[in-house]
């Protein structure tokens, strides 16, 4: 007997393994018995309202403890906020008053010099009333002259200045703009009252004038069918005179509406000229305002 068959075959070591298509399937049964299953985790059960509430409160982050102020620390502190907002307003009413006061200056600048224009201006006008209300006079004692003892020179002289409206241009481009603006609030009230003062005055001069001009306008067309415009032209251009100062035979009643005529022009310069003296009167104050409050005395 060989000792080869007395050994029994040892399957546990490598390579003598069966095949698991060898294994008998009543091996196979035996193992498979022999595996537990893999443990299987219960599913857990509902939380109860009580576990609930816990994990509520553990998840609830708990600020520290502050300490409570008194009501002088709040007092305080509302105090500090008041200062703080006070003060940034004063500080901005103080910028804005720098500034309004510095466009003031630019505004008060230019207005000096519009007036001072107006001055000049309404110094030649009252010159010029002045000529033209000598020259209705003259021209009104000629008229009561007999015909023969007119002097024709003379008449055509005095003639010119009753034909001529010369209006009063004032220089308010400052004032317009700042009426428009609003900025009139940069200024004391006592000079705005002694600009709007102005203003109403001009009304008042342009008024008048355009009475005056309306008076030329009725004497011009009266008078032109019994002189020579030519002549007229000549004089009202400072040229000299070469054409015929004639004068046109006229009626007793003819001359009487001329002489009520050349009346009534000089009426209308008279009432011009008490405004342009007004006007001038309230542009004298206006300017010692303004150099006085803005120092432009030297400017």
């Amino acid at each position: 007997m060989n000792e080869d068959q007395n050994v029994p075959e040892d399957n546990s070591l490598p390579g003598n393994q069966p095949d698991e298509d060898q294994i008998p399937i009543s091996q196979k049964e035996e193992v498979s018995e022999n595996i537990s299953p893999p443990e299987t985790i219960a599913p857990t059960e509902p939380q109860s309202e009580n576990s609930k509430l816990q994990t509520e409160n553990m998840e609830v982050h708990h600020h520290p403890n502050v300490e409570k102020k008194n009501f002088k620390e709040y007092l305080l502190e509302g105090l500090m906020i008041f200062l703080a907002v006070t003060m940034g307003f004063i500080a901005e009413n103080i910028r804005e008053h720098i500034t309004e006061h510095k466009n003031a200056g630019i505004l008060a600048e230019s207005l000096f010099e519009d007036i001072k224009k107006d001055t000049a201006a309404l110094h030649t006008m009252i010159s010029f009333s002045g000529k033209k209300i000598n020259a209705a006079d003259s021209l009104v004692a000629i008229l009561h002259m007999p015909r023969n003892q007119w002097n024709d020179t003379s008449f055509y002289r005095n003639m010119s200045p009753m034909l001529i409206a010369l209006p009063f241009f004032p220089t308010d481009g400052t004032y317009a703009q700042m009426k428009a603006s609003g900025t009139l609030r940069y200024f004391d009230q006592s000079l705005v009252n002694l600009m709007n003062a102005y203003d109403v005055q001009l009304r008042k001069t342009h008024l008048r004038e355009d009475g005056e001009a309306q008076g030329a306008w009725i004497l011009g067309p009266f008078s032109f069918d019994f002189i020579n415009l030519e002549v007229l032209g000549d004089l009202r251009f400072n040229k000299p005179v070469t054409h015929d100062m004639y004068i046109k035979t006229i009626d007793k009643a003819t001359t009487d509406k001329f002489i009520n005529l050349v009346v009534m022009n000089r009426t209308f310069r008279m009432r011009s000229l008490q405004e342009y003296e007004e006007q001038l009167k309230i542009a004298d104050k206006l300017i010692g305002a303004l150099e006085k409050e803005y120092d432009l005395e030297n400017k």
